[in-house]
């Protein structure tokens, strides 16, 4: 099959260390390649974004275990969204929000009615984002101050802050638990070595992609799977990042998963013991007996995989090869200083301009490659994408297809794209929020929209169950066109 003939093939381009990188967009790692902090670079989520700026933690004093936030110290992530965001935002929304966050928190609590009837008062609107805030503040401090044993356990504070973020509906303005920053920057995870794709139509997430040397490799999973249990809990209508979440664990415990396979009457159970697996960010390989070169990227996850990505088009070109497959299948973006330096080596001095940066006062400013190398030197390129390709992928997919230097295979892109600044809180979450958008290099919107491909392949359960690769197969069929075509047009 292609697959095996592209993707298994052992002639190595590069050399493509562990190295940090994403999880994040639609797709889940478990363990995820791990996210490093880039000098304006992003980082959902645990999201990558093209480009996410720090805000120093708020200032406070040392903080018991489990202690929550107060009013005031929500009241930096209320800011964080009213003079950040994009787009401007009525306050009343996130004020409702909120309100409606904590009542959904204290909703089924055994509480004598007056412990709540300060969130019944909260409401309407003064006109000043701030009086209209400390309503609401006061309303959570009397809250809280009443019932502090289930404050403390069930975390009201984390449930405003994510409300607010979620009121947005933007997918890089997010909430992430001081666990889950945690998770984001650290450079390895104990879990079974699976990729997840988010569920379609209300379906279980299925499992994308099994990395090589993992706990779940040696298992009996297969790509296809749909995880409907994990340690007999059912995970039905729970996000795929939750389940990521229940997946991991300590090194060397054991973890049972129940899936749902295609063509079988019954659900399957496999047990494993949860490893830390380093995933490998940039891969390149040559097709057997082919001059084509096969160039994966799971993220642009910081400025060291440009090296990797420039190192294995120059080992290809000095090899002579005269085609290339780049697969940014489940990229999710990352620093978009390594989406212009890894665009430096497909773009000549006449398309130095990658797309284009609006922020809330509808500037726009162009995204221009520190240094245009050209390393395909005439090769031909096919681009493969699927919808989760997104934020960095898609800038990079997008123009490279304005440009017509590539042609785009396989499912249109998630459309998620922004910049985005975290303010990190005093109990150590994290509130991200969307600053900037982008545009491509016409002009086009990618935010909300994607990138569609000139030809359109889609992959089914049916396809990852068996092992097929059907995005992949029309990737190779159409380079080896170009080839020929060129040959004999030569």
């Amino acid at each position: 099959m292609l697959r095996v003939v592209a993707v298994s093939a052992v002639l190595v381009l590069g050399a493509c260390t562990p190295s940090s990188g994403a999880s994040g967009g639609n797709r889940i790692v478990t363990p995820p390649p791990a996210a490093s902090k880039p000098a304006g670079a992003a980082t959902p989520r645990a999201v990558q974004t093209p480009g996410t700026t720090a805000t120093p933690a708020v200032a406070s004093a040392t903080r018991l275990r489990g202690e929550g936030l107060s009013s005031n110290e929500l009241y930096s992530g209320y800011r964080a969204i009213l003079d950040n965001y994009v787009d401007p935002v009525d306050n009343t929304q996130l004020i409702r929000a909120a309100t409606d966050s904590l009542r959904q928190q204290v909703r089924g609590q055994t509480t004598l009615p007056m412990f709540t009837l300060p969130l019944e008062l909260v409401g309407g609107s003064t006109g000043n984002p701030d009086k209209d805030w400390q309503a609401f503040g006061d309303a959570y401090d009397a809250v809280v101050a009443k019932i502090p044993g289930w404050a403390q356990q069930n975390h009201p504070d984390w449930a405003v802050l994510r409300g607010m973020a979620d009121s947005l509906h933007d997918g890089h303005t997010s909430f992430m638990t001081p666990d889950e920053a945690k998770r984001s920057y650290e450079t390895s995870f104990a879990g079974i070595g699976v990729l997840m794709s988010r569920p379609q139509d209300n379906q279980p997430p299925l499992i994308a992609e099994i990395f090589p040397n993992s706990p779940a490799a040696s298992s009996g999973l297969k790509r296809g799977d749909r995880i409907i249990a994990v340690d007999g809990q059912d995970v039905n209508g729970q996000s795929v990042g939750d389940i990521a979440t229940l997946i991991r664990g300590q090194p060397g415990t054991s973890v049972r998963l129940q899936v749902n396979r295609v063509n079988s009457g019954q659900p399957l159970d496999f047990t494993m013991k949860r490893a830390v697996v380093q995933v490998d960010q940039v891969i390149g390989r040559q097709v057997p007996n082919a001059p084509i070169g096969y160039l994966k990227i799971r993220s642009f996850s910081d400025p060291t995989v440009v090296d990797q990505i420039l190192g294995i088009l120059d080992q290809g070109h000095q090899r002579g090869l005269r085609g290339w497959v780049v697969d940014l299948r489940g990229n999710p973006g990352g620093s978009l200083t390594a989406v212009l330096g890894a665009a430096g080596g497909f773009f000549d001095s006449s398309h130095s301009v990658v797309g284009y940066q609006v922020d809330r006062q509808r500037r726009q400013n162009p995204l221009q490659v520190p240094q245009s190398l050209n390393l395909l030197n005439g090769a031909s390129l096919v681009v493969l994408i699927d919808r989760d390709s997104a934020s960095g992928a898609e800038i990079f997919a997008a123009a490279l297809q304005e440009a017509k230097i590539g042609t785009l295979v396989g499912s249109k892109s998630e459309g998620n794209v922004g910049v985005a600044s975290q303010t990190t809180l005093p109990d150590g979450s994290v509130i991200q929020v969307t600053e900037q958008r982008f545009v491509s290099p016409s002009g086009a919107q990618i935010d909300g929209v994607g990138v569609t491909p000139d030809v359109v392949v889609d992959m089914t359960d049916e396809d990852l169950q068996n092992d097929r690769d059907p995005q992949l197969g029309k990737a190779l069929e159409l380079v080896v066109q170009k080839i020929t075509a060129g040959a004999q047009g030569g």
